[in-house]
């Protein structure tokens, strides 16, 4: 209120908030614009709308869209991540010893990398191309684009399940209980 005049006693309540409003405009035009989110301003090389926006357009539920949405801005407590916030001493995985990344949870490490293989296979069957042209960031940062919709959906959805997945699953991943997850989610989805 330090930058809205005193109203007087004559002045009525309309006029009151209305030049409140027009204060708060004001502010809002000449002030500092948005900053832009942590994950964002670490990698700028991403298309970060292309992000926001499978994310909000895929057909998943409620609680994998949340896990999703804490992986691809990293704030899943992966070893490399406590480290970084002195919480662990090292940055070094539990499984393999290669550095614990969200990254390397979702497609490198020991216990994923058959998941993420399997994953891998399917998504070029229905892209019709190489497991080596699926890019395993896309985990983290699904910034692509396909055509038709229906393709470009199914490809979240199977991404989107893999992640919560592996992250819920971390300590006991198998082959087998991940094909049931999806086929009990396909299921569900029905």
């Amino acid at each position: 209120m330090a930058y809205v005049q005193l109203t007087d006693q004559t002045e009525s309540a309309r006029n009151i908030r209305k030049r409140i409003y027009n204060t708060l405009v004001t502010l809002k035009k000449t002030g500092k614009p948005d900053p832009a989110m942590r994950i964002e301003t670490l990698y700028p090389e991403i298309q970060w709308d292309t992000v926001w926006k499978n994310l909000n357009a895929a057909w998943i539920p409620n609680q994998i869209k949340t896990t999703w949405y804490q992986v691809i801005h990293d704030i899943e407590p992966t070893n490399d991540r406590l480290a970084k916030i002195k919480l662990r001493d090292e940055p070094l995985c539990n499984n393999c010893s290669k550095t614990d990344t969200i990254l390397h949870r979702m497609t490198e490490c020991n216990a994923t990398a058959n998941i993420w293989k399997w994953t891998r296979e399917l998504i070029a069957q229905i892209l019709r191309t190489s497991p080596r042209n699926i890019n395993p960031k896309w985990t983290i940062s699904p910034d692509f684009n396909f055509w038709p919709p229906q393709r470009k959906q199914a490809i979240l959805w199977i991404i989107a399940h893999m992640v919560f997945y592996c992250v819920n699953n971390w300590q006991q991943l198998k082959d087998t209980d991940y094909a049931d997850f999806l086929r009990r989610s396909r299921w569900k989805a029905y």
